[in-house]
């Protein structure tokens, strides 16, 4: 890192002097009325690279159009930090401290809904950024120059412990021991923006001689947690506390330099404390996705390649584009629900409600269809049907061999005729036809135990 006095070094970080935001007053516009953007399930507000941090109070606007479902506008509201990209909001300071989130109960009108933070008296903590929204690097408070009012505020190592001025909480978090307000004038700037190096030089070990009363001693560098360190008194490994069991040794007040041994190491001890940091590039597998402060983000520009993905749930705001021929889904007993009404499935094919399509057939209630329905046959008695014309299906034989169609309104018998069913049981004879004429001297007799109905669609009373 350069030093004031001292010219910038070639691949350590160039233009490392920079003049803050002004972080009295900042305006987070976002679009209430898209649930990309508000999402009701999981009960955040998506704002790409907010700059606010956990239990800040901001106030909500609605930009001129209609609140979010379980906001007010104009009301102040206290963040949870979800995401870089997510927070939620909480009514009190409490409830935002044990994660207690507002329920948002739908999205809002308008493309302009906004959320303000500012010096109000009440907010401590802000979040540092220089050139309009960029995240400095940088580890301890000397780095900044901070001025309220024209006055040089005090930097401090320790953000838990301190009685005036300023310290920095975690990478780019400043917090003031006494809230500023809203008539108070900010200005700061950044004096040398430090970047983790990922080599092997990281690995620095400090050595001390123990005094039989010492617990505290001052590293060489800053330490995220206890368990980046290597500590050996007389070559002896110690165990850090970790997961809230008591070891040896703890680091001070989070991410510092200051290393406490839980009982001072005898007179003439040698301590030895080595700094895991990072082993250098490999080619190895990796064994956690996690950095050395934080877990890794995925932004909205970022596109992942990769092979098979195994996951309990997974849910998609936009489109989902799968291969051609290429997907395969086996859901509960191969078959895929949509909602309540739609399941496809590999025995029944698509159903739809209790209704079945399949190469069965189709099983269905009621068929209401005002085009044409085209048919090889129809089973039942057909009482029900309605203008249904049929051209070439006798419905009945004579003797001589005149034949019924129901083809036309009216026919003619021209000859002595005797009707008989086709099957030898009697029963009736049915026609569509509306009227019989039978020719002069000739006759039209209805065989012994049959009925002949005419005019089967009662269009009106034929007569014989």
């Amino acid at each position: 890192m350069p030093y004031l006095g001292n010219q910038h070094i070639v691949g350590d970080s160039v233009n490392n002097f920079k003049v803050l935001d002004d972080i009295s007053s900042f305006t987070a516009t976002f679009d209430g009325s898209s649930a990309d953007v508000v999402s009701t399930a999981n009960e955040t507000i998506k704002v790409l690279k907010h700059r606010f941090v956990q239990g800040q109070r901001v106030t909500y606007n609605n930009g001129g159009g209609s609140n979010i479902g379980g906001l007010s506008s104009g009301t102040a509201y206290y963040v949870i930090y979800d995401t870089a990209h997510t927070i939620k909001l909480a009514t009190s300071a409490s409830n935002a401290s044990s994660l207690t989130a507002i329920n948002l109960t739908g999205v809002g009108g308008g493309a302009s809904h906004t959320l303000n933070v500012a010096f109000d008296g009440v907010n401590t903590k802000f979040r540092i950024t220089h050139n309009s929204g960029n995240r400095p690097r940088f580890h301890h408070a000397t780095q900044l120059s901070i001025a309220i009012n024209g006055v040089i505020q005090r930097p401090n190592s320790d953000a838990n412990n301190f009685t005036e001025g300023y310290a920095v909480e975690v990478r780019d978090t400043i917090v003031f021991k006494n809230a500023p307000t809203v008539n108070d004038i900010f200005f700061g700037s950044l004096t040398g923006e430090t970047r983790g190096t990922f080599d092997i030089s990281d690995h620095k070990i400090d050595r001390f001689t123990a005094d039989g009363t010492t617990t505290l001693y001052t590293l060489t560098q800053n330490v995220p947690n206890n368990e980046s360190l290597l500590v050996t008194l007389n070559g002896v490994v110690q165990h850090p506390t970790t997961g809230g069991v008591s070891g040896s040794y703890s680091i001070v007040s989070g991410t510092t330099n200051k290393l406490q041994f839980t009982a001072a190491p005898a007179l003439g001890v040698d301590i030895q404390i080595r700094h895991l940091g990072f082993a250098g590039a490999s080619s190895g597998d990796v064994s956690g996705f996690y950095g050395r402060t934080g877990n890794v983000g995925l932004t909205s520009t970022d596109h992942i390649t990769t092979g098979d993905i195994s996951a309990r749930n997974i849910v998609a705001t936009g489109i989902a584009t799968f291969g051609s021929s290429s997907t395969v889904i086996d859901g509960d007993a191969n078959t895929i629900k949509v909602g309540t009404a739609l399941t496809l499935g590999h025995t029944q094919g698509i159903q739809f409600h209790t209704q079945n399509l399949h190469s069965a057939g189709f099983e269905v209630n009621q068929i209401n269809a005002s085009g044409i329905i085209t048919a090889s046959s129809f089973s039942g008695d057909g009482s029900s049907l309605t203008g249904v014309t049929q051209s070439d299906t006798p419905i009945a034989s004579s003797t001589p061999s005149t034949v019924f169609y129901e083809s036309d309104d009216e026919t003619t018998i021209n000859e002595d005729t005797t009707l008989a069913r086709a099957s030898s049981n009697s029963g009736v004879i049915y026609t569509k036809f509306q009227q019989i004429v039978v020719a002069p001297t000739k006759s039209l007799i209805v065989d012994a135990g049959e009925t002949l109905v005419v005019d089967v669609y009662g269009m009106r009373t034929p007569d014989i």
